[in-house]
């Protein structure tokens, strides 16, 4: 991934506080957006904003923010609705799989896959077919969290225990990844994608921004399909883009 420009400084981001129910910002009786600072937003020059009213609810928030300038930030886009895990968020160091919580903390956004090819992206994007799958089989863990482009006879990982990517036609048309409980070191063994240092098998996997399914998701960020595209085309690995989620009163701490 390249970089074109990295700055050291722990960037004081200042972000609109989103209206609890509504798509707008939280305006003083002047009319000037109440800031809201973010303390670890590190060197990014991009980032995604995704909020809550309390840590319990699936209905989020999610905005786009962009800096030109070090230390002056641009809304992209209107707080816009998003969806999160059907039971809320949770502390990303205290998030277990199968508990349905979106983790909450800061994390960097890595590259897209999806059933359709956006134009326009700049993000490493993959066009997923039958072939692909993400495992979190926990008694695999050399496997767990990473992308497989196929499944190899050898491979000891439970196909129930496994997202079969093509299969989510509607949530998968855009999504990126999540750089959460993502494993180190991606090699090829015996035909398959495996980590020299594997992820928390406790923790879960699979955790992306993607387009709306039926209602609240197991851990993910979604929004319209439309917004989705938007913010995939928007993304640029060389501003060092991250997501920032958690309720609106702990937000500026995550």
């Amino acid at each position: 991934m390249s970089r074109r420009t990295t700055w050291a400084a722990v960037i004081a981001a200042a972000i609109a506080v989103l209206a609890a129910g509504t798509l707008g910002t939280t305006a003083d009786a002047a009319g000037r957006a109440l800031p809201l600072r973010l303390a670890h937003v590190g060197v990014s020059r991009q980032v995604v904003v995704v909020t809550a009213a309390t840590w319990d609810t699936s209905f989020a928030r999610l905005q786009t923010w962009e800096s030109t300038t070090p230390g002056e930030w641009q809304p992209v886009m209107t707080p816009v609705r998003a969806r999160i895990g059907w039971s809320g968020f949770r502390r990303d160091a205290n998030r277990l799989q199968n508990t349905g919580k979106t983790p909450a903390g800061t994390f960097r956004l890595l590259s897209g896959f999806g059933i359709v090819e956006p134009n326009g992206v700049d993000v490493p994007y993959r066009v997923v077919d039958g072939n692909d799958w993400w495992p979190y089989d926990p008694t695999d863990p050399t496997t767990y969290n990473v992308q497989q482009f196929r499944r190899v006879r050898q491979a000891q990982w439970r196909t129930d225990w496994a997202e079969h990517l093509h299969g989510y036609s509607t949530q998968y048309r855009y999504a990126v990844v999540i750089d959460y409980n993502l494993p180190e070191g991606i090699k090829r063994s015996n035909g398959q994608r495996v980590a020299t240092v594997p992820a928390d098998t406790r923790k879960g996997g699979g955790i992306f921004l993607h387009v709306n399914g039926d209602g609240a998701t197991a851990g993910c960020v979604s929004v319209s399909r439309h917004n989705m595209r938007s913010v995939l085309r928007w993304l640029d690995p060389d501003l060092d883009p991250i997501i920032v989620m958690g309720p609106r009163d702990v937000i500026n701490r995550m």
